[in-house]
């Protein structure tokens, strides 16, 4: 005899993370409050919460939804993987590698500019210690924004 179970098997994981396009007929949870219902606004292109009166876009792709809203600084964009609404998060690598090649830069030119300044005598090895840290900076700084996950 087989062995029938009312529960469905348990969802992969990875069904999880792909994105099911956004059909503006549906009506969804909200991903703010979880408790309204997202509503096409009628003539736009957005959805409207019935609950909390958060308004969202659709991307162009019809994968998204972003928030809109003028007191958050930063945009909030969920995609619907056919279950629930799941947060994407967008990668900062290329900003966070241009900030800390800038720091380490700075750092490193302002001690040298300071070492000059302040030893005038000693300004060839001064110099050289500061190409030195210079690249150890640089090479410590790439090696951290390489291997850290993103």
């Amino acid at each position: 005899m087989a062995f029938s179970s009312p529960h469905k098997w348990p969802r992969q994981k990875s069904s999880l993370r792909v994105a099911q396009p956004i059909e503006p007929t549906k009506i969804y949870p909200c991903p703010c409050c979880h408790q309204g219902q997202l509503r096409l606004i009628t003539l736009t292109e957005a959805f409207g919460c019935s609950r909390c009166q958060h308004i969202f876009a659709i991307t162009p792709d019809r994968l998204h939804i972003e928030q809109l809203a003028v007191s958050y600084p930063y945009r909030k964009i969920w995609f619907w993987n056919g279950h629930q609404w799941v947060l994407h998060r967008q990668s900062t690598f290329q900003g966070s590698a241009l900030l800390g090649l800038t720091l380490s830069l700075g750092v490193a030119l302002a001690v040298g500019f300071l070492g000059v300044l302040l030893f005038p005598s000693q300004a060839q090895l001064l110099s050289w210690f500061l190409i030195l840290c210079l690249l150890l900076t640089l090479l410590m700084v790439t090696a951290i924004l390489l291997l850290r996950r993103p």
